[in-house]
């Protein structure tokens, strides 16, 4: 049996980011080939988050502990996902397994080490990476790995807004800096229907606050399984600028983008040039724009290029299983 084995980190100061887009890669792995055997190596944080899945997994909070765990399951294919790791930890993981690493940025890994790199974010073809001619390189949208619900398109992908209503608010898993608390407190007397995703990581003392100043046209969401049927449903999303701004973009849905780190930042900027609205980065986010420019797409739904909600199409995990898959089965480690 074949193994792959997945190394990501998720939680408190982190987000849930990596992990979940390691997860719907993983599923389209096990989609395509059920008799893999798929692991994941993940801190103590995301235990919670797989305890009852499927997929197996063993606790490592430490990059100390990885290289011995990796040689016992004998991978034929190791990916990473994290920000957290060196170049030495790569050079030493490609002497046990094919090497996959997904990138974002092209900032902090020396992309001629994995035999593997992935970077489906729009940005990623101006990014200039340095390659190796027994390298893949899977760039661009086509190869974006989506969440499993995302992977057909909307049967609402030719209509127009008739079905979708309100604001929907998301920071991902964990809220840091009361970003959602501050939007809120914004846009509350808009007399739009609101809708505020609680994520997994989010302290209890945030949401103490956001019930304080929520009213009858504001619902809290409390740790969804996904966001597809909420992002579809809604006219408006004011989203961080990480993958779900793409996931926004797939179901038809208008959204309004801000940073709340380095690593998004290129791809807010790109997005910004697209016209798609951008009220900045913490600490220096336009609040006080909001209003104005919410009340610009709900009067004018139709005004972001169609070509923009096309970027994306769902099906770039299985583009990528397409890609990897006969890598793997030829491996004879």
């Amino acid at each position: 049996m074949k193994t792959i084995v997945f190394r990501t980190l998720g939680g408190h100061g982190i987000g849930y980011g990596h992990f979940f887009r390691s997860v719907s890669l993983a599923k389209a792995f096990l989609n395509y080939d059920n008799k893999l055997n798929v692991v994941f190596i993940i801190n103590s944080q995301l235990m919670d988050q797989l305890i009852y899945s499927e997929i197996d997994y063993i606790i490592s909070n430490s990059f100390e502990n990885d290289i011995e765990i990796i040689e016992t399951l004998n991978p034929q294919l190791f990916i990473l996902d994290t920000y957290l790791a060196k170049n030495d930890y790569l050079i030493k993981v490609k002497k046990i397994s094919k090497l996959m690493i997904f990138d974002d940025n092209n900032d902090l890994y020396d992309s001629t080490i994995p035999d593997i790199v992935l970077n489906g974010n729009i940005h990623a073809g101006e990014l200039q990476y340095k390659t190796n001619n027994n390298s893949l390189y899977l760039l661009g949208p086509k190869y974006l790995v989506m969440k499993e619900e995302y992977w057909k398109r909307s049967k609402y992908e030719n209509e127009k807004y008739e079905h979708k209503n309100g604001i929907l608010i998301t920071t991902g898993g964990t809220d840091p800096f009361n970003i959602s608390f501050h939007i809120l407190n914004s846009i509350r007397q808009l007399p739009y229907m609101k809708r505020i995703v609680i994520g997994p990581g989010y302290e209890q003392d945030l949401i103490y606050n956001l019930e304080q100043i929520k009213d009858e046209k504001t619902e809290l969401i409390h740790k969804p399984v996904s966001l597809c049927d909420y992002i579809r449903e809604s006219i408006v999303v004011i989203t961080a600028g990480g993958s779900t701004i793409y996931e926004v973009l797939s179901q038809r849905t208008m959204p309004i983008i801000f940073s709340i780190a380095d690593n998004q930042d290129i791809a807010c900027k790109y997005f910004l040039t697209l016209g798609i609205s951008y009220i900045g980065k913490h600490p220096q986010i336009e609040y006080n724009d909001l209003n104005k420019e919410i009340i610009h797409l709900m009067d004018q739904p139709n005004c972001y290029n169609d070509a923009i909600f096309d970027l994306v199409d769902g099906r770039g995990a299985k583009r990528v299983i397409e890609v990897i898959h006969p890598l793997i089965v030829k491996s004879n480690s």
